[in-house]
């Protein structure tokens, strides 16, 4: 490979003092300070390059036959354009997918053309990708619209060409770069010259590793040790590949590995004991996946001296994603999550086998195998595009079961999953959620309720559509989808939950009786003042013995004149005469009610791409108006098979 000169050219870099971090010491740093860090760094291969015959040779044919395919059709493929008046859309009208789906095709078709050309060798696949790396170089920025913000402007209808920005998918865009020069480093050369690579290392320096080292008001570094996002450990996961991949300057790479571990240490830091996942299974995967991918370069490239795997929060991360299986790739759903597994397996194997967790391996080989494939946004990333060539014992490993674990408390996120048989999806499960209104990626729905029977959806919580310039701004709550009416939650005198932290869930507990779980919070402080309701006490009950789940609430408030307790479904209720059931995956459940109520059916029609593909044109909610009085009192709803 040509080594370009420019990194070289860079003013020396002194390591901070390992007493005196950017952010302070953490857990990270306390096991990979600085001057360890300078010390231990070391080359990182962890896949093989194109002149590694016999690494690529020996990819199993089944997925080297997928492989290929992609990439034969990526060969056929337009390159898409970007338009600056698409780029435009967000400001002028908040629509993010028209600039996005072409953005991120772009890299999925880099990305397909980069594992065709290694897994064949195949000259055809060069100028294509040279093409493709050139037109990425060329752009006027990696991210995307909803997140050219700069210094200087809130927001601006095109980005600020002259203040690199350094948001998501920049980051991934570096690393996209990095990888393919690694992989490809020979066969560029010969084709594009030293002009091409010296090309590649400086679009990455200028617009990453240089605004990283200069600035330290990045809100995903989290500096004043708060607002640690997802943001934290995915931006830093492609940071660190492009630097380990690129910069050559031995200081210069310490120093920028050492501020990324200062600010991953603050993501640690707010991470939950139990595991727990507050944004979502489907964010999982670039939450506390993407830190495993910090702290697997960091364990490669220093030859397994700088170990971070063994740190209690960060071992207990695979187990929220076991968690929320509900059978197939239907996942319970919270948050800006998806009720479906759309995400490459290999993520999750990985997690598992770093983390030695036996259960989080066999999943991510049933999910490998279920039906339903991945979403178009899971096949741009090529690191993990080659993790699912090569994650050690999960390409070849024989099929196997999903492991359905039969309960798990999560008590610091407050959420319990129940099932009635352990390894199976045949009865009920169930999921009760507590916590409060300000969780990352928030939805208003503090003491929400999913059921699933037989390993299909029941009552549900609708998830996320298409993100919008609505979605992550003041007017968030006013999307349908984002409000507690939506999750099982009543709407008392016209009112539902508000955002904010103090809106939050007490006493939340699970007790046991027998083989019965309950889970039982205080969920009154969730609503405004206005709501009048004084105390709203909710219990959640799955009674294997009797196959059953039992949803039991109690209310007192003088200030109550109306409640109404809506129900979201996936499937149709069916009403005949006074009986209630429905048919999830073709067996019947029976809902009984104990008290007078009105009962109406609302049939909600899909018309948002993201949640008609997962629940269907439809959905509907199902709403009990108990008869008077309404000011104290309860209801109590039986699900029976």
């Amino acid at each position: 490979m040509i080594m370009s000169d420019t990194a070289t050219e860079a003013p020396p870099y002194a390591l901070p003092d390992d007493t005196s971090l950017p952010y302070g010491r953490g857990e990270l740093t306390g096991i990979f300070p600085p001057s360890r860090v300078r010390a231990r760094l070391a080359g990182w291969e962890p896949f093989p390059k194109i002149t590694d015959r016999a690494g690529w040779q020996a990819v199993p044919a089944r997925v080297r036959n997928q492989t290929l395919a992609r990439a034969e059709e990526a060969l056929q493929a337009p390159w898409p354009e970007l338009r600056a008046s698409v780029f435009a859309d967000f400001y002028r009208n908040g629509d993010r997918s028209r600039f996005e789906l072409p953005h991120f095709e772009r890299r999925k078709l880099l990305r397909d053309l980069v594992l065709g050309a290694c897994l064949t060798d195949d000259q055809r696949f060069i100028d294509p990708i040279m093409d493709a790396v050139w037109s990425i170089c060329e752009e006027s920025f990696w991210g995307v619209a909803a997140h050219s913000f700069s210094r200087r402007h809130d927001q601006l209808p095109l980005p600020a060409t002259d203040e690199p920005v350094i948001d998501l998918f920049a980051a991934e865009t570096g690393a996209q770069l990095a990888w393919t020069r690694y992989l490809l480093g020979e066969r560029l050369a010969d084709a594009g010259g030293v002009a091409f690579d010296e090309r590649v290392v400086a679009e990455i320096d200028r617009r990453l590793l240089t605004p990283f080292l200069e600035r330290d008001d990045w809100h995903w570094l989290a500096k004043e040790r708060t607002g640690a996002n997802n943001w934290t450990p995915w931006v830093c996961s492609n940071l660190l590949v492009a630097t380990l991949h690129t910069e050559s300057d031995t200081d210069r790479r310490a120093v920028i590995v050492s501020k990324i571990i200062a600010s991953l240490d603050v993501y640690v830091d707010q991470l939950l004991l139990d595991g727990g996942c507050s944004e979502g299974q489907s964010y999982w995967a670039v939450g506390p996946a993407k830190l495993i991918d910090c702290l697997d370069a960091l364990y490669g490239a220093s030859n397994g001296e700088l170990n971070g795997f063994d740190v209690p929060k960060v071992a207990a991360t695979s187990r929220y994603p076991v968690a929320m299986h509900v059978g197939g790739r239907r996942m319970i759903q919270h948050a800006d999550g998806h009720g479906v597994w759309l995400l490459e397996g290999s993520v999750l194997h990985r997690a598992g086998r770093l983390l030695d967790d036996q259960q989080a391996r066999d999943l991510a080989v049933q999910l490998r195998d279920a039906p339903g494939g991945r979403h178009e946004r899971a096949k741009t990333n090529l690191w993990r595009g080659l993790s699912e060539l090569f994650e050690p014992g999960f390409v070849d490993a024989p099929p196997t079961a999903a492991p359905l674990i039969k309960e798990r408390w999560f008590g610091d996120l407050q959420v319990l999953v129940a099932r009635e048989q352990e390894g199976s999806t045949d009865g009920f499960l169930l999921c009760m959620k507590a916590g409060n209104n300000a969780e990352h990626h928030n939805h208003n729905d503090v003491g929400g309720v999913s059921v699933a029977v037989d390993g299909h959806h029941l009552v549900i919580d609708p998830g996320v559509g298409v993100y919008s310039k609505k979605t992550f701004s003041p007017q968030r709550y006013e999307l349908w989808e984002m409000n507690s009416d939506w999750h099982c939650l009543p709407i008392i005198n016209g009112v539902v939950q508000s955002a904010g932290e103090q809106f939050a869930a007490s006493s939340a507990e699970v007790d046991h009786d027998g083989n019965s779980v309950t889970m039982t919070a205080e969920l009154a402080a969730a609503w405004p003042p206005e709501a009048g309701i004084h105390s709203y006490r909710r219990s959640a009950t799955l009674d294997r013995d009797n196959h059953r789940i039992v949803v039991s609430d109690r209310w007192q408030g003088e200030g109550v004149t109306s409640l109404v307790l809506p129900l979201t479904l996936a499937v149709p209720p069916i009403l005949d005469s006074d009986r209630i059931s429905f048919d999830p995956g073709g067996r019947r459940v029976e809902l009984a009610i104990d008290r007078a109520a009105e009962i109406a059916v609302e049939e909600k029609p899909q018309d948002d791409p993201n949640l008609r593909e997962l629940w269907g044109e439809r959905i509907w909610r199902l709403l009990i108006t108990p008869a008077e009085p309404v000011s104290e009192g309860s209801l109590t709803l039986t699900f029976r098979l």
